[in-house]
């Protein structure tokens, strides 16, 4: 275990030093576009790979409804605690998306992987089912609280609805489902593409999400803990507790409860700061607890894993 997490590690400090060891790069551009490229080429590729090659059951409807009870409990909780807070709403609506959406793909992907090798194919199907329905209820969230709190222009949950329906990995799985259920034979080559553009996915992954952790951010983000500590109780407390006990509830089995609980103990997810963005929420104050929790959370993971091993 020990070797999978240094592993990670060094994966996404090799990302985070890219700011020193190359200065000439333009490292915020090129995470944006290798995020761009890893959402629209090598997840859907990995997607449609993943669900033509596994057993259609009933962990396609399991893990989604897991990890929804897990993100309307948190989401519910951080309103009621940031309610009380004297911030402004865009605050408080920035440090709600925060507490509930993990990055269940950019880290918890590669972990699952690491962690449990001789049941890649099967962990990897749980990473994309846990990151259709987080993402989904990211923009879903963002939009419910764009239209409730917040004044002047909104963008409608219409619009949000039609945006996640071009979702890739969401069309992905619609297009792998409907070749399993026609029963298409797709050809050795296509089958062969699709497997080398989803193993490049984790280790780009990491370096993207190693990119987004800028040393200086890492370290004001935990000197100002104070401005957003409910987020770090939230998220990765009780979203764990709640998701193992949705999973326990809907009858998940002993190795997709386990992977589905370290899903849900995951940080918050890098989109969080898109959806925050683009609904004119308070993206600072995020920005830093995003790169300090992801730290945080390379001590609390190995121990929720050791709690279920």
């Amino acid at each position: 275990m020990l070797n999978v997490f240094l592993a990670l590690a060094a994966i996404a400090a090799v990302g985070a030093s890219l700011h020193y060891l190359l200065p000439q790069l333009d490292i915020d551009s090129t995470r944006r576009q290798a995020g761009i490229l890893v959402l629209n080429v090598l997840l859907p590729a990995l997607n449609i790979e993943v669900i033509y090659r596994s057993s259609v059951g009933r962990q396609l409807w399991q893990i989604p409804l897991a990890m929804l009870i897990g993100v309307l409990l948190c989401v519910s909780v951080a309103l009621l605690i940031f309610r009380r807070f004297p911030i402004e709403q865009k605050l408080k609506s920035s440090l709600i998306l925060g507490s509930a959406f993990g990055n269940v793909t950019y880290l918890g992907m590669p972990l699952l992987q690491g962690l449990f090798p001789a049941q890649l194919l099967q962990v990897t199907e749980i990473a994309i089912l846990c990151e259709i329905t987080v993402t989904s209820s990211d923009l879903i969230t963002g939009s419910l609280l764009d239209m409730f709190h917040h004044q002047g222009p909104h963008t409608s949950l219409i619009t949000a609805l039609l945006q996640i329906l071009k979702f890739p990995l969401l069309w992905s799985a619609a297009l792998a489902i409907a070749i399993r259920v026609a029963g298409i034979q797709l050809p050795g080559f296509l089958l062969m593409a699709l497997h080398l553009l989803g193993q490049s996915a984790s280790g780009l992954m990491l370096l993207v999400l190693g990119m987004a952790l800028k040393p200086k951010a890492v370290a004001g983000s935990l000197a100002d803990i104070k401005s957003w500590w409910p987020m770090l109780m939230i998220k990765l407390g009780l979203m764990p507790v709640v998701v193992g006990v949705a999973g326990l509830m809907v009858g998940l089995t002993a190795l997709n409860l386990h992977a589905t609980t370290l899903e849900g103990a995951m940080p918050p997810q890098l989109f969080t700061l898109i959806v925050a963005d683009r609904f004119g929420f308070d993206t600072e104050v995020l920005a830093a607890a995003v790169a300090g929790m992801t730290v945080i959370s390379l001590l609390t993971l190995p121990i929720i894993h050791r709690l279920l091993f």
